[in-house]
C-alpha cells in the first residue's frame, strides 16, 4: 500500500491521539553487523521476528491511537495485514529521519494525530506496559535511550514536529539538544523494554538471556542459531564489541 492510505486505529481512544511509527528498513540489508554469525536469510528472518515482537507490544497498548509501519519493503504488507495496521511508503530517496518526518506529517495532516511515538523494529524485549508507561509520563518530548545512552530507542513528540528528527546512530544527545534549542525540557525515561536493540552477537546473547518469551528468541532457538552462538561462546572469546543503537 502506498503513501496516503489510512492507518487502522486501536479500539481504545487515548486522551491525545498519539500514533506509533515503526520504520522497517530493507530486509536484504538488515543487520550487517551480524554478518559474521548469521547468513543473509537468517538476518532477514531475525528482523521479521523482532518486528513482530514490537508490533505485538504496540497492538496490546491501551493508550495508542494506532500504528503505522514506514517501509518500502514488500514484507511490510504482510506485517500490516497481520497486525491490523497499514504501510506508509516514504520517498525512495529519503533517509531514516526524512522518512519518519514524512510519516509524522502524514499522520497529522490526514488522520489528525496529536503526536507520534517513534519505535524501532529491533527492540524485541518491548512490552505493552512499557509503551503505556512512556505515554502516561509524556509531556512534549519524551526520549527512551538505549542501555548505553547513545541511541534513541523510543521518541514521543506531541506535536509530531516538536523537534527535528536526528536519527543517525548516535541520536540520544542530539535529540536532547534539539529539544532544548526549542525551549523544551525533554523527559528522559530509561525503560527496560526500550534499552536493548539488536545489532551485535553480544546483543543476541543478552536477548537469549532476558527474552525467553519473545518471538525472536523462539526463532533463534528453533533455527539452531541459539545453540550455535552458545557453542561459539564456549569455544572461546568473541572479537566482536558491543555496538551502538541504530537510532
Amino acid at each position: 500500500m502506498q503513501s496516503g492510505q489510512s492507518a487502522t486505529a486501536h479500539a481504545v481512544a487515548p486522551r491525545r491521539a498519539i500514533w506509533a511509527i515503526v520504520p522497517l528498513k530493507s530486509l536484504e540489508r538488515a543487520k550487517q553487523r551480524l554478518a559474521s554469525v548469521l547468513s543473509a536469510e537468517e538476518r532477514r528472518s531475525l528482523m521479521l521476528a523482532m518486528a513482530r515482537d514490537v508490533l505485538t507490544a504496540l497492538a496490546r497498548s491501551t493508550r495508542l491511537a494506532g500504528t503505522l509501519i514506514v517501509s518500502r519493503t514488500t514484507e511490510a504488507d504482510a506485517l500490516a495485514q497481520a497486525f491490523g495496521t497499514e504501510r506508509f511508503a516514504e520517498r525512495p530517496d529519503a533517509d531514516l529521519s526524512e522518512a519518519l518526518t514524512q510519516a509524522a506529517a502524514y499522520l497529522h495532516d490526514q488522520l489528525g494525530a496529536d503526536g507520534v511515538f517513534i519505535v524501532p523494529a529491533d527492540i524485541p524485549l518491548l512490552r505493552a506496559d512499557d509503551v503505556d508507561l512512556a505515554l502516561e509520563q509524556h509531556g512534549t518530548v519524551t526520549i527512551m535511550p538505549d542501555d548505553e545512552e547513545i541511541g534513541t530507542n523510543g521518541l514521543i513528540l506531541a506535536p509530531g514536529d516538536a523537534i527535528p528528527l536526528l536519527f543517525d546512530g548516535k541520536s540520544f544527545r542530539p535529540h536532547i539538544e534539539a529539544a532544548k534549542a526549542r525551549g523544551i525540557s525533554p523527559s528522559i525515561l530509561p525503560i527496560k523494554g526500550f534499552a536493548l536493540d539488536i545489532d551485535t552477537p553480544g546483543d543476541l546473547s543478552a536477548l537469549l538471556k532476558d527474552g525467553k518469551n519473545t518471538q525472536t528468541s523462539t526463532y533463534l532457538d528453533k533455527s539452531g542459531i541459539a545453540a550455535r552462538l552458545s557453542n561459539n561462546h564456549n569455544s572461546g572469546p568473541t572479537t566482536s564489541e558491543p555496538g551502538t543503537s541504530n537510532a
